[in-house]
């Protein structure tokens, strides 16, 4: 369960950074960048992709170029998500973005679907309506900010189909593809950060290192369970979900002393509930 363990602990750090980060400085997207460029250089040492004798006319290319787009943007969102509306929110938006992966998997994958996953899916999109839950004059987070989870939700959730569809690719190794995936969006963060006009500091490589390390990290401990536990992926799938959404929260609310109101509270709940369920169908 090391691995497991550590992915969700370098989950929740990636949060704190842009947490820590957000209350000094603004060229976040900066450090985003640097953090996609150090996550590819950490990528090749460790997973050592044999790029010489790849057949690079079967790649998905197209895939990489939408989720090169869609993983800064989505983190950027997920950073100014963090700053508004907090951690809790934040991680737990991110979380059950798993709703629209499975509800993909048997939609467009022809997966098995039996009552109790339904069950659990229904439990997690009424789950999100209470999570997201806010009215005007909430003094939990700003109402004006609302846009900003319902984003990351949709957005994560289409990255992970993305990645379902690059795991299924036999001629390209998961691995490979998240390598060039890293190249990919650091090209596009450059973009985004000059258009920005972001200037230039060594500070912001440092932090880029650090939430590189924490982000990598996550993925590599991640795929490190699941080849540990490869005869029982529901355990890994659990356990890093309702990792991430208990201890986010709990890092939230008892240590930044972010609010959350009744309903967001029953949201969490029933995410909990509906995480298991799905868990416990598969």
């Amino acid at each position: 369960m090391k691995e497991i363990i550590i992915s969700i602990f370098f989950n929740i750090v990636v949060s704190i950074l842009l947490k820590l980060y957000n209350k000094k400085s603004k060229g976040v997207s900066l450090v985003i960048t640097y953090n996609y460029l150090f996550s590819a250089i950490f990528c090749y040492i460790l997973f050592k992709p044999d790029l010489p004798s790849l057949n690079y006319s079967s790649a998905p290319w197209f895939i990489y170029f939408l989720m090169s787009i869609l993983m800064p943007v989505v983190f950027l969102l997920i950073a100014e998500s963090i700053k508004y509306t907090g951690i809790a929110r934040t991680d737990i938006a991110q979380r059950m973005s798993l709703l629209l992966t499975v509800s993909a998997s048997f939609l467009f994958f022809n997966e098995s679907i039996n009552s109790l996953k339904i069950l659990g899916l229904l439990i997690g999109f009424i789950s999100i309506l209470f999570i997201f839950y806010a009215k005007k004059g909430d003094q939990t987070f700003p109402y004006t900010k609302l846009y900003l989870l319902i984003l990351i939700f949709f957005g994560l959730g289409i990255i992970n189909i993305l990645y379902k569809l690059i795991a299924v690719n036999q001629n390209f190794s998961f691995t490979t593809s998240t390598f060039f995936i890293f190249i990919g969006s650091f090209i596009v963060g450059c973009i985004i950060t000059f258009a920005q006009k972001i200037r230039f500091t060594f500070k912001e490589i440092l932090w880029g290192i650090a939430l590189g390390i924490f982000n990598f990290g996550n993925v590599y401990f991640y795929l490190k369970a699941h080849q540990t536990f490869k005869d029982n992926p529901s355990l890994v799938f659990a356990s890093m979900n309702l990792g991430v959404i208990i201890l986010g929260s709990l890092v939230g609310i008892l240590v930044f002393k972010e609010k959350m109101n009744k309903l967001n509270y029953l949201g969490l709940v029933l995410a909990l509930a509906a995480i298991t369920i799905i868990s416990l169908s598969t």
